[in-house]
């Protein structure tokens, strides 16, 4: 494209701060209160020193099982769902080391809701909570993530400071085109890979290869759903540090604490 020269006096002048756009921050009406959260860490095995990790998890109060009352909470609330478990996760945050960094679900069919991203970024700052420590775990049950509707909202967030995670990465749809675009941070592995490393050696090899291939593409990885001490050896030696499961704790439920309601 050729660019025509200008006299100096009228070249254009440098956008003052007022011309950039306001943040879009989405409405709170009609949002659930959600309190019934569990937290989980994420321990790591390598050496040294290394931030702690805490998952929060949506617990639902009755007998409903989990996935399907999310489900439930979705078709209820949608986007506001989400919302309502970041803010609670940022407000129960509070009681953690301002090091730790957080995993919290959200639906990725919601990332490109208009104000979503700049709403998060609003919570987090209202809880006093750097974006930086934030992993923003996007869930897969709902199938595939479509990268052209959700890249703008990725980068937004990665702006942001927020880190990204695939969770439950491997059955059913592995979104291998979001993992080639280098908008995720992490990849956590389902449990379902991890459950027979230790008694299969076909699928001791599938997660060898697995790992090597994520590995070769830059995200870090963090292992779901360890049970036993054998796998726990094999995802060690295979350079997997992070891990999550029963074997190290259980989710433990959250003191109820009240989300703000503010909209601003």
């Amino acid at each position: 494209m050729q660019i025509m020269a200008r006299p100096l006096h009228v070249l254009p002048t440098a956008p003052r701060a007022t011309d950039a756009p306001k943040p879009v921050h989405l409405a709170w009406s009609g949002a659930p209160v959600v309190t019934s959260l569990a937290a989980q860490a994420i321990v790591t095995l390598a050496p040294g020193r290394h931030p702690a990790w805490v998952e929060y998890l949506y617990r639902p109060n009755g007998s409903k099982p989990v996935l399907d009352a999310v489900r439930a909470a979705y078709a209820a609330h949608g986007h506001r769902f989400d919302l309502a478990v970041i803010d609670s996760a940022l407000a129960h945050s509070i009681r953690l080391r301002p090091t730790t960094r957080i995993g919290i679900n959200v639906h990725p069919g919601y990332l490109r809701q208009p104000g979503f991203v700049d709403t998060a970024v609003d919570r987090a700052r209202r809880h006093h909570v750097d974006p930086g420590r934030v992993v923003i775990e996007l869930v897969e049950f709902d199938g595939a993530i479509d990268l052209d509707a959700s890249r703008d909202a990725l980068a937004a967030l990665k702006r942001a400071g927020f880190a990204i995670a695939l969770d439950d990465f491997g059955p059913g749809a592995p979104n291998f085109d979001v993992l080639a675009a280098g908008l995720v941070d992490w990849i956590k592995l389902d449990r379902s890979l991890c459950a027979h490393i230790d008694r299969s050696e076909g699928a001791r090899r599938v997660l060898a290869g697995l790992v090597a291939l994520v590995r070769h593409a830059g995200p870090g990885l963090v292992a779901e759903g360890i049970e036993r001490p054998t796998q726990m050896r094999i995802l060690r030696e295979l350079g997997v540090v992070y891990q999550q499961g029963f074997l190290f704790n259980r989710p433990m439920s959250m003191p109820s604490l009240q989300p703000s309601r503010s909209t601003h």
